[in-house]
């Protein structure tokens, strides 16, 4: 029996501890050439693939091991060479390899690495350079199986698949060390003033610099709490938000100011994530937002990371005050395949998507950074292992039947506005250089820009 997003939030993200070596030669798919020793040429294959998915990015401690996996699986046939791209330089670098006709055979989808919806519709649609999965997606039907319905459907454009669809969800919520904020009850339980009043003196984990992703989905969090908050942002998915004068979003913007002057951590001006990260783990803040894949920092391999008598163990994850957690199915999958890429490289990209997406894969992504699979049927030795990890299943039990799904701020905001322009705003609202008002009608403007 599938397991359903509603029904399994309260045991899908219950660990962080990698399955050791559970996708390693067992994944059963029909991709081109799977279960052969051999390609077509007879010879390997090699593919070099720019990611910003390495170095110190999060998300590379996933992604570059299961590149390894792949390697190893299909050694003497395919091999995938990470090229890796700083996050804020990735886009400039796709779009730059667009025009000169050069683009590598995978490449992110929009809404990630900075390449923005509109340039990706404008430009990648409009000339047809992205390859029709389709007929892959037919051909593998135990990898069909596994994407998430909404995305399968926002990925088809006129008829074609041209984004691989998403696997995985990842409902967003927060941390916070107990020794320092010690709430009466339950984040998700509190009314928003009830939260606000809660907090006291403790400090947030804020950054300005790259995407401001801790303070952006905190600012997510106060938007949803607004009336029609919600509704508002997820309007805005699709065609992104251009103007951010709307009063709801003014008043959030307002709080988040109060919470820059009164409540961020001292580092948070110029901080970046790993900066933000650090003072959580130091105990310089008492609170971080941040997604389920962080939860692998407070076990005690981790500890390297920790400082002034911080642990794991003083961690306890919820989900935002309004009962609300941040999710958004309906975006371009993860990656897509240029239509430039030779048979080879299609060959080669298609059989790393079944990989990724068969379901050995799909569980140890889920058993690293959180998430749920809706339509996978977990395997037993899953559900052993993801009852391990006490801050997945604190994150996941905080879910109930009553939660509500709020698109990010992120999600609406054009792509060099959410990836650079947002962060670069807020160290004048933070010192009051910018009102609210004023923020709100230079974001709009910045807006405005991406979309000219």
């Amino acid at each position: 029996m599938k397991r359903k997003l509603a029904g399994i939030m309260a045991a899908v993200m219950a660990a962080a501890t990698v399955i050791s070596g559970c996708s390693g030669g067992n994944s059963k798919t029909t991709a081109p050439g799977a279960g052969n020793s051999e390609n077509a040429s007879g010879k390997e294959i090699q593919m070099t693939f720019p990611t910003y998915l390495a170095g110190e990015n999060v998300g590379a401690v996933f992604f570059l091991p299961e590149i390894e996996r792949f390697n190893q699986k299909y050694a003497g046939k395919y091999k995938i060479v990470i090229e890796e791209v700083p996050q804020a330089q990735y886009a400039e670098k796709i779009k730059q390899l667009a025009q000169q006709n050069k683009l590598p055979a995978i490449v992110h989808a929009p809404g990630s690495g900075g390449i923005d919806l509109q340039w990706f519709k404008s430009v990648v649609l409009a000339n047809g350079m992205a390859y029709d999965l389709s007929e892959f997606a037919n051909a593998n039907p135990e990898v069909k199986n596994n994407w998430i319905d909404d995305s399968m459907d926002y990925c088809t454009a006129d008829g074609k698949l041209i984004c691989k669809p998403l696997s995985v969800l990842k409902p967003v919520g927060l941390y916070y060390n107990n020794t320092m904020y010690k709430p009466e009850k339950a984040v998700k339980d509190m009314k928003l003033d009830e939260f606000m009043e809660s907090i006291g003196d403790n400090k947030f984990a804020f950054q300005t610099a790259e995407n401001a992703w801790t303070s952006g989905l905190l600012l997510t969090a106060l938007i949803a709490n607004q009336e029609g908050g919600e509704t508002y942002l997820a309007q805005y998915v699709d065609d992104k938000l251009y103007d951010y004068n709307d009063a709801k979003i003014v008043s959030a913007i307002s709080i988040l100011q109060k919470l820059l002057q009164s409540n961020a951590s001292a580092n948070t001006i110029g901080a970046a994530y790993a900066d933000a990260a650090n003072a959580f783990m130091s105990k310089s803040a008492a609170l971080i937002c941040n997604g389920s894949w962080m939860a692998s920092d407070f076990d005690e391999e981790s500890a390297d990371k920790w400082s002034n008598g911080f642990t794991g163990e003083e961690v306890t994850s919820d989900i935002y005050p309004g009962n609300f957690a941040i999710a958004n199915p309906r975006v371009f999958g993860e990656f897509w395949i240029a239509n430039t890429a030779s048979d080879e490289e299609k060959e080669l990209a298609k059989a790393f998507f079944a990989f990724r997406d068969s379901k050995e894969e799909i569980e140890q992504l889920v058993l690293t950074e959180g998430g749920v699979a809706p339509k996978l049927d977990y395997s037993d030795e899953f559900l052993k292992k993801q009852a391990e990890n006490r801050i997945l299943s604190q994150l996941a039990g905080s879910m109930d039947e009553n939660t509500r799904y709020t698109a990010s701020i992120f999600d609406v905001m054009p792509a060099s506005v959410a990836d650079t322009e947002f962060g670069k705003l807020l160290p004048k609202l933070a010192d009051g250089t910018l009102t609210p008002e004023e923020f709100c009608s230079q974001l709009t403007q910045k807006a405005e820009e991406a979309k000219n």
